[in-house]
């Protein structure tokens, strides 16, 4: 289904288009990450992990300049100007948010062998990763623990904004 970016801005409407059958969304237009708002260009990437999310694929074209993509190469990628990928789409490849009572757990294999982190849910850091707006600025009281989940991939940051890269699974049945 095409649609324009910004069309969509929430995971809701994504469920919505899933449980109507569409198995993903093309984006119309090209997108230069890199000359995007900053707003914009994290509400992007919020799109692409909801899509994951709720088991749609999202086709787009773009480019990524300069900017550092190894830590979305479990969402989908861009088709560049010369027909490429500009990674490899996802496959074994994952970093999966579930939510339990007083914690996050995170399982990420995007660079190897996998990696458990455990995340409590009364951090700063907690709220990054449960936010689901898209162009969610960062407040005082989080950037440290945003700026810690950037350096371990688990965030996504583009100047006063950002998005957790974790896609979510859910909450824990205890």
């Amino acid at each position: 289904m095409p649609m324009e970016f910004g069309s969509i801005d929430n995971r809701a409407s994504l469920a919505a288009l899933a449980r109507t059958g569409y198995a993903g969304v093309r984006l119309s237009g090209h997108h230069v990450m890199t000359d995007m708002h900053d707003r914009d260009l994290v509400a992007l990437i919020a799109l692409l992990r909801d899509a994951r999310g709720v088991g749609m694929r999202v086709s787009w074209s773009g480019e990524c300049g300069n900017l550092d993509v190894r830590w979305l190469r479990h969402l989908d990628p861009p088709r560049q100007p010369d027909s490429t990928l500009a990674w490899s789409p996802p496959s074994e490849a994952f970093l999966l948010a579930r939510r339990g009572p007083s914690s996050i757990l995170v399982d990420d294999t995007r660079a190897g062998p996998r990696r458990h982190i455990v995340i409590d849910r009364s951090t700063p850091a907690a709220k990054v990763l449960e936010a689901t707006d898209w162009g969610r600025a960062i407040t005082p009281g989080e950037r440290a623990g945003v700026q810690r989940l950037a350096m371990d991939g688990l965030a996504f940051c583009s100047g006063n904004y950002c998005v957790g890269l974790p896609v979510r699974q859910g909450v824990w049945c205890v």
